[in-house]
């Protein structure tokens, strides 16, 4: 992982969190586009990022749809094929983390809306729809900063 390949992602999840947010909806275009343009410049310009790559691109939908198959489809299938975009940008040696920084993320924002949502007397459903692109976006990009980031040190 390197700064251009967390810009190049991040570049093309905006349109991916937003779109997420309002509809519940992740456009295949943002996918395609985006592991397109990931690809050509680890293919160009970081030839070392390319395996870990592909195989975090490779395994990360194998693990959103096992969460889709066990959630009785409670996930949808955008988020399983972002999952793609994700994982070739993070690389599968920090792909797993960003989920498991993505899920805690959802979880305290969820927990903090709940608690709010009771001291105000809304009331909202445990079948509620939770756009998750933007949680994996934040999952990604943390954990790539952070591991970035500390190379410097």
């Amino acid at each position: 992982m390197n700064w251009i390949c967390l810009l190049i992602f991040a570049l093309f999840s905006i349109a991916a969190v937003v779109k997420d947010i309002r509809e519940l909806m992740i456009p295949d275009w943002t996918i395609i586009a985006g592991s397109a343009a990931l690809l050509a410049y680890q293919a160009l310009f970081a030839r070392g990022l390319i395996v870990q790559g592909l195989l975090g691109a490779a395994l990360s939908p194998l693990l959103f749809y096992a969460v889709r198959r066990i959630t009785n489809f409670g996930m949808g299938l955008g988020d399983v094929k972002y999952s793609i975009l994700c994982g070739l940008c993070a690389g599968a040696n920090l792909a797993f983390l960003s989920y498991a920084a993505a899920s805690l993320i959802c979880a305290l924002y969820f927990a903090s809306k709940y608690l709010l949502d009771k001291k105000t007397g809304k009331k909202n459903g445990r079948k509620a729809k939770i756009p998750f692109a933007p949680f994996m976006a934040a999952g990604i990009i943390a954990v790539c900063t952070a591991v970035r980031a500390s190379s410097f040190v």
